[in-house]
């Protein structure tokens, strides 16, 4: 048994009659609590506990399940001056409290729910007519970049993981991909693509509000090009080639096109899949080069306000494998890359931020540990403005970590998709559903990703380039040691040596394993 003692005073005079509600925000299904009142020394006749759907025991992430018990009290229950409430559960003791209340009425308190969906489409939402998005199946691998090619040796699969094969290959994706319109009014969807042997991915609207640029690995082929289709489905035309991966675009202010691609040749120094980092080209597919040179991924880039490029660097320099997987920025030529926010807190993949309209703000996927397969994690909102390592600058909109690709209409207005539905979400974390795939789409394995409003955009600011890539020479800006963070008390003259470390990037890997390099289990060769 398990009881709990209210005392308050009282300075009504004894009666009339009224009513003690327990409010609960949780249940358990089978393990139903029976609960026992007692008021000053009368006791009440015991009523069982309802069954709930889920209990946040078990789910301490999920969205409360109201019920409520409602006890009659006589009019003599209740004394003026000092009472006693005792509630003892019996039976077990799996119900979660929400509210006590004396009440005139045999009722629950009207707790108002939340009207997601029709406040947000009368509010920041109103001009929104129709969403793209893309449906997919997704492979088994839980790494949150292990979502295209292939792996080094595919007779290497973890026990238990399914084993996908396009040819003689081991891969990390599924057939079957699709680009969708949503009617937002009706519900309605157009395919644009419908492949069941190819895969769909990252569509993101052009500043016109109807040209659409996405990664496509058409049915038949094992690579990610980027393409572009208009939104009524004419005009395919594909951009990109090769034996390499190139999705996660997005348009720059320029006219350009900033992209993620396996171009640079290289894999996971701790896996067995490959690593894509910052490639930009031309609007028609052109004069492709790299931007960064990271040993391991670059993720999601998307156009800052002021023309930078936010982006998730994995940083894996003279440090944890595993843990650090922050936001960065760049400029559009690949000069000035920076921390932007979470490079001091490991143990989150910050990925899929974008710019909150009307603020300083961004929102973004915090995916807990080091990811969850296809970025999945909570919508969160970040003002790094407060500081790149200021803890209190991000707030979680969500505990709930089965969320991807968010977009931010607003501070108080965000669609994300979560498993097979597009979602409304308000600043307060409240979720409504907007679209949900049929059960056959359902049942076939496909999961909704990346949608976005199909509307007009302003442009960001244009960064004019400071590179010259013909040039055969650069330049490096040198900062000076003394001059950062956490450096209290450091004189000049204290620094007598710096050390300066290249972590050298993995081109093939020959044992189709991640062999550590050292005793200490670095798995990055350096110099």
């Amino acid at each position: 048994e398990h009881t709990f003692t209210l005392r308050f005073s009282r300075d009504a005079p004894a009666g009339p009659a009224c009513w003690l509600v327990l409010g609960l925000a949780g249940a358990h299904r089978s393990e139903r609590s029976e609960v026992q009142v007692r008021i000053n020394d009368l006791d009440l006749p015991p009523q069982l506990a309802p069954a709930g759907s889920m209990h946040l025991v078990f789910q301490p992430d999920g969205v409360g399940d109201p019920s409520s018990l409602v006890f009659a009290l006589p009019p003599e229950a209740l004394r003026h001056g000092d009472n006693e409430i005792a509630i003892t559960l019996r039976h077990q003791s799996w119900i979660l409290y929400d509210y006590l209340a004396l009440r005139t009425v045999p009722e629950p308190l009207p707790i108002a729910t939340p009207r997601v969906k029709e406040t947000l489409l009368a509010g920041p939402l109103h001009d929104v007519r129709e969403v793209v998005f893309a449906a997919r199946k997704i492979g088994s691998d839980g790494h949150w970049y292990a979502n295209i090619g292939y792996y080094s040796d595919w007779e290497f699969a973890p026990p238990g993981q399914a084993v996908h094969l396009d040819g003689d290959k081991r891969v990390t994706y599924l057939p079957g991909g699709r680009l969708g319109v949503l009617d937002v009014a009706t519900g309605g969807v157009r395919w644009l693509i419908d492949d069941p042997d190819g895969g769909v991915r990252d569509p993101v609207v052009h500043y016109d509000g109807r040209t659409v640029l996405f990664g496509y690995r058409r049915g038949g082929s094992e690579h990610y090009h980027l393409h572009t289709i208009q939104a009524d489905g004419t005009g395919l035309r594909q951009l990109t080639d090769g034996d390499y991966d190139d999705f996660e675009p997005c348009w720059l202010p320029d006219g350009d096109i900033v992209f993620v691609s396996t171009r640079a040749k290289r894999w996971v120094n701790c896996w067995i899949t490959q690593v894509a980092t910052l490639h930009r080209c031309d609007a028609q597919g052109g004069n492709i080069r790299a931007i960064s040179a990271n040993i391991e991924h670059d993720n999601t880039p998307w156009v800052l306000p002021d023309g930078r490029i936010l982006y998730q660097r994995w940083e894996y320099v003279d440090r944890s494998q595993v843990d650090y997987h922050h936001l960065w920025t760049a400029n559009p030529d690949g000069t000035g890359q920076m921390v932007y926010y979470g490079n001091q807190h490991p143990g989150v993949v910050m990925i899929d931020a974008k710019p909150v309209p009307g603020s300083s703000k961004v929102v973004a996927i915090f995916s807990p540990g080091h990811g969850q397969r296809e970025h999945a994690g909570a919508v969160a909102i970040l003002d790094a403005e407060r500081g790149p390592d200021e803890p209190s600058a991000a707030r979680y909109v969500t505990r709930a970590t089965d969320f991807r690709d968010p977009w931010a209409f607003s501070e108080d207005a965000f669609m994300a998709a979560r498993d097979s539905e597009i979602v409304l979400l308000n600043g307060s974390g409240s979720v409504a559903a907007l679209y949900r795939l049929p059960e056959a789409d359902r049942h076939a394995g496909l999961t909704l990703h990346e949608p976005r409003p199909l509307i007009p955009r302003r442009w960001e600011r244009a960064i004019p380039p400071a590179v010259d890539p013909a040039e055969a020479t650069g330049r490096v800006i040198l900062a000076n040691v003394y001059e950062g963070r956490n450096m209290t008390g450091v004189q000049p003259g204290d620094i007598r040596k710096l050390l300066v470390l290249e972590t050298l990037p993995k081109p093939v890997n020959f044992t189709g394993g991640m062999d550590p390099l050292t005793y200490g289990g670095s798995f990055t060769l350096e110099r």
